[in-house]
Formats: C-alpha cells, sequence, structure tokens
C-alpha cells in the first residue's frame, strides 16, 4: 500500500497509509493528515487514490503545493516523489513494506530519490554532489496528468 512519510514537529517520522480513495491534508483539525505549518491553508491539498494511481490536488491554497520543487495544480505521484506544503516536507513511497524508522528517515531526507531506487541501494549515493546542487527557481504553476 502506498504511503506518505513525514516527520512532525518531535522529530518522529509518520508513516501515513493511503488506504482510502481520498486523504485531505491542511491545517485543519478535520484534515486526515494535520499539518503543523502556519504556511499551509485549512484545506490545503487532496489525495486521491485510484488503485496504483496516486494524484495529488492542490485545492486552491495561497502558497501553493509543491512536487519535486514544482508549483502544480494537480500531479500523478512517482515513488519517491517530494511534497512541499508550506514549511512541511512529505515523500511519496509506493511501497508495500513496513519500514523501519531508519528507512523511513533515509527515504525521507533522501535527495532526488529515483522511481527504481530500492531500500539496499543507499550505499551508491554521492550525498556531497546531491547536496551541492542548486535548486532552480519555480515560475510557473504546471499540471500534470
Amino acid at each position: 500500500m502506498p504511503k506518505l512519510l513525514l516527520m512532525d514537529a518531535t522529530g518522529h517520522i509518520r508513516q501515513i497509509p493511503l488506504a482510502v480513495p481520498t486523504v485531505s491534508l491542511g491545517r485543519s483539525p478535520a484534515s486526515d493528515v494535520v499539518l503543523d505549518s502556519k504556511r499551509a491553508s485549512r484545506e490545503h491539498a487532496l489525495i486521491e487514490v485510484d488503485g496504483p494511481k496516486v494524484v495529488i490536488v492542490d485545492m486552491h491554497s495561497l502558497n501553493g503545493t509543491l512536487v519535486n520543487g514544482e508549483l502544480i495544480d494537480r500531479h500523478q505521484l512517482a515513488h519517491g516523489d517530494s511534497i512541499e506544503i508550506g514549511t512541511v516536507e512529505l515523500r511519496y513511497v509506493a511501497l508495500d513494506q513496513v519500514l523501519s524508522e531508519d528507512e523511513a528517515l533515509r527515504l525521507l531526507t533522501a535527495p532526488n530519490l529515483q522511481a527504481s531506487t530500492q531500500l539496499g541501494d543507499w550505499d551508491d549515493w554521492d550525498y556531497d554532489t546531491e547536496r551541492d546542487q542548486p535548486k532552480e527557481p519555480v515560475l510557473r504553476r504546471r499540471q500534470h496528468h
């Protein structure tokens, strides 16, 4: 079952299974995933699950939703996608197994996670090179189907 990884304010990593057709994300206590960020809207985004297809939809939030650094309206998620809502960063994981705290931390913090990455591939990464690459500024909102 796909899931979201999220590090809360205490440093604890939450694994949020995406088992229902829709999962709401936002600052509101009524959200399925409550985000602790003043830059997140009360009803910020919605994740739609339709079998293997998982889509994130921005709910016309003030500060927008970024996937892999790009501002989106709607985006079909792929394993390893990084989602930024306000000051909260989440990672979409399309793995069925339950992750240990260490595995979840590695997946959450790994730069440029590729869709083919498996849990045993971590020794192949050059963290210094990945960290030193500058991010390009976001200039426009893109829509992915």
